[in-house]
């Protein structure tokens, strides 16, 4: 009966009588595949997936003391997805003017259609941002050397990726050593070991038409607002070939569905990378059928970048349709999820809406500031604002009683991840596994009431924020 009520949920509006668009597949409008009754069960079937043909992977861990900080002992570790042929490839990565020295130096290959690729190096603790010198980017050539010369791999071969903290330099001596231990890995011991602070590891799978796989692992908990046009790191493998421009553009078109429509706290992180690598063992390509199984997969595993974020114990959808061009409709749907007055109060399982329209009504004096001539005079006016079953917001007035507040109480707290309690002393951290698939589903509608047809919705995924997303922080590097 409640996935009945959700399913209903994310197809319709009550909007005068009209309804939004169910959202398109292999967006984050689509409903979650895979939850876990406990970490062993979630391990169990992460397990169960098999890296496509052509691919092995390998991980190994060191202990170091950042330069920076030498009291700052910590363990980490390295992991290798590898191609036994060139791969071809596709890229995408974070807008962020601060660009780490992975995010250089995968755009130069990527430009650089001579490269030869042969996989990806990724390592956590460190995102290895040193922007002015170029020592990022030569610390990031060392290890990737390293790795080639232990995997027997041709030079310059390896493309690098790195998730941690911004600032730090690798510790390329005891990274160098540690490729020397490299044990041979699956699907799923590189998502663990890509790990920060996430609370489990992600990966997701689709079968295609053809008779290949695809296969996608994921790392990401916090600083989580990509714009990928993913800290988060998202890696593809597929066996079935395609040209590189066939792959760069399902890539691109995916993230913008998927990746780059969920959010945790609002910061983007200077690291963000998705990449797509085939290993061409296998003939078939269909376009249609390969977009949709690699948004299946990246959908996927967006929902449990969220549903795993930091301190995450409310994963809230939102679902809005206007008059506004694409970019700036979900411009402008994120704004209004990052309110953090709200998303307290949805941690608290405490309905007070109000703090949702009043962070509507910011958005939207924002965007008129910037873009006036988007923005009609009467469309608060024409708002219509949903919560769960229940209409909050309609004819420029809250439509509120005491059985509505009641019944949006218990749709908050059905979509709670784990106890009350997350984050405050001597209490749980959160689930180390995804108990189920709901959200705080809330609709925005910002259509003149005789609109017709109404289109399909732009779709964002955002947290809540408990006392557990302060106490990492807070506590980040320690």
């Amino acid at each position: 009966e409640k996935k009945m009520k959700i399913a209903a949920a994310l197809a319709l509006v009550a909007t005068g009588g009209e309804a939004m668009q169910r959202p398109a597949a292999g967006s984050v409008g689509a409903a979650v595949r895979t939850t876990a009754t406990s970490a062993a069960d979630w391990e169990a079937q992460l397990r169960e997936v098999s890296l496509p043909a052509g691919f092995r992977a390998v991980t190994t861990s060191l202990e170091f003391a950042p330069r920076e900080a030498p009291s700052m002992a910590a363990k980490m570790n390295m992991s290798a997805l590898v191609c036994e042929r060139p791969a071809t490839w596709a890229g995408v990565f974070t807008s962020n003017a601060l660009a780490g020295a992975p995010v250089v130096t995968c755009r130069r290959a990527l430009a650089d259609e001579s490269s030869e690729v042969r996989g990806i190096v990724v390592n956590n603790k460190i995102s290895n941002v040193r922007p002015s010198s170029g020592a990022g980017e030569a610390d990031a050539r060392e290890v990737c050397a390293a790795c080639e010369a232990a995997l027997g791999l041709p030079s310059e071969s390896l493309l690098p990726a790195s998730t941690g903290v911004i600032g730090w330099s690798l510790p390329t001596d005891e990274m160098r050593e540690a490729t020397t231990r490299f044990a041979e890995a699956s699907a799923y011991d590189v998502a663990a070991a890509m790990m920060t602070t996430d609370r489990y590891p992600k990966v997701a799978a689709a079968a295609l038409a053809s008779g290949g796989s695809i296969v996608g692992v994921a790392k990401g908990a916090g600083m989580i607002e990509p714009e990928l046009h993913a800290t988060m790191l998202c890696f593809f493998l597929t066996d079935v070939a395609a040209p590189r421009d066939e792959l760069q553009a399902a890539l691109a078109e995916v993230c913008d569905r998927s990746l780059s429509s969920v959010g945790v706290d609002g910061d983007e992180s200077t690291s963000d990378i998705a990449l797509l690598l085939s290993s061409a063992t296998r003939s078939g390509f269909e376009r249609d059928d390969f977009r949709r199984a690699l948004g299946d997969v990246a959908a996927e595993l967006a929902h449990h970048l969220v549903r795993n974020g930091e301190g995450t114990n409310h994963v809230v959808r939102l679902a809005l349709v206007s008059e506004l061009p694409p970019e700036i409709e979900k411009a402008l749907a994120r704004d209004v999820l990052n309110g953090p007055l709200f998303k307290c109060a949805v941690a608290g399982n405490d309905p007070n809406v109000g703090r949702l329209i009043a962070r509507l009504g910011q958005a939207l004096s924002r965007l008129r500031r910037t873009r006036p001539d988007l923005l009609r005079p009467d469309l608060l006016r024409d708002a219509v604002v949903s919560i769960g079953d229940d209409v909050i917001f309609r004819d420029g007035d809250f439509q509120l009683d005491p059985d509505k507040d009641a019944r949006i109480r218990q749709h908050f707290l059905d979509a709670q991840l784990g106890p009350s309690d997350i984050g405050l002393p001597g209490k749980s951290a959160g689930l180390r596994y995804p108990p189920h698939g709901r959200c705080v589903e809330i609709r925005v509608d910002l259509l003149p009431p005789d609109a017709a047809p109404r289109p399909e919705p732009t779709v964002v995924l955002g947290s809540d924020l408990t006392h557990q997303y302060v106490t990492e922080n807070a506590d980040y590097r320690s």
